[in-house]
C-alpha cells in the first residue's frame, strides 16, 4: 500500500505533473505523469478565447492607470457586493461588456 505525499507540476507550458510517492519503508519514488491531452496545440476556438482574454487584460490595466477612470470604477465598485476585488469587478465588467451584440 502507498501513500501520495505531495504533486505538483503545470499543464500550461510542460506536461509535467510530479508525484511524491512514499512507501513503507521509507523509500521515496518519483513518478512523472502527462496529461494526454494536452499534447495538442490549442485549437482555434481556443485560440479565439485567449486572444479575446488578452484584450480585456490589456483594457483593464489602462483603465486602472487612468487615475480619474479608476476613482469611478473604484465607486461602482465599492457599491456593489458580488466581485471582491476591483480588478476582478473591472474584468467582468469589460468581460460582460465584450459580449453585447455590438461588440462580438
Amino acid at each position: 500500500m502507498t501513500h501520495i505525499d505531495s504533486m505538483k507540476g503545470k499543464y500550461a507550458k510542460s506536461d509535467k505533473v510530479y508525484t511524491k510517492v512514499r512507501k513503507f519503508d521509507e523509500q521515496t519514488i518519483g513518478v512523472r505523469i502527462k496529461h494526454p491531452v494536452t499534447n495538442d496545440p490549442p485549437s482555434a476556438a481556443q485560440q479565439t478565447v485567449q486572444e479575446k482574454f488578452k484584450t480585456i487584460h490589456a483594457q483593464v490595466k489602462t483603465a486602472l492607470a487612468n487615475a480619474e477612470q479608476k476613482a469611478a470604477l473604484r465607486e461602482e465598485w465599492l457599491a456593489q457586493r458580488k466581485c471582491k476585488t476591483l480588478n476582478g469587478y473591472v474584468f467582468r465588467k469589460f468581460y460582460l461588456q465584450s459580449l453585447t451584440p455590438e461588440n462580438p
